[in-house]
């Protein structure tokens, strides 16, 4: 089960750097949009913190998607590993 969780957190914060970089947003930017500190989205993106409802609602709000957008491409992303 641990493994499983590993993916998940990894692909999490795959899919969020890479919609960051895609939109041209540091971290710091990122942050600033989603109600967030960068040392959040730092540690997010290190996968050394799972983020709650309200942070992905936010980082969804950030990286202009929505919340279902979001996981649908790491589930996407789990399916392919």
């Amino acid at each position: 089960m641990e493994e499983q969780s590993d993916k998940l957190l990894s692909s999490f914060a795959f899919v969020v750097r890479r919609r960051r970089t895609q939109l041209g947003l540091t971290q710091e930017e990122l942050a600033h949009r989603a109600g967030v500190s960068m040392r959040y989205i730092s540690l997010l993106e290190t996968q050394k913190h799972q983020p709650t409802l309200d942070t992905i609602n936010g980082l969804s709000i950030g990286l202009e998607t929505t919340m279902t957008a979001l996981v649908s491409e790491i589930e996407d992303l789990l399916r392919e590993t």
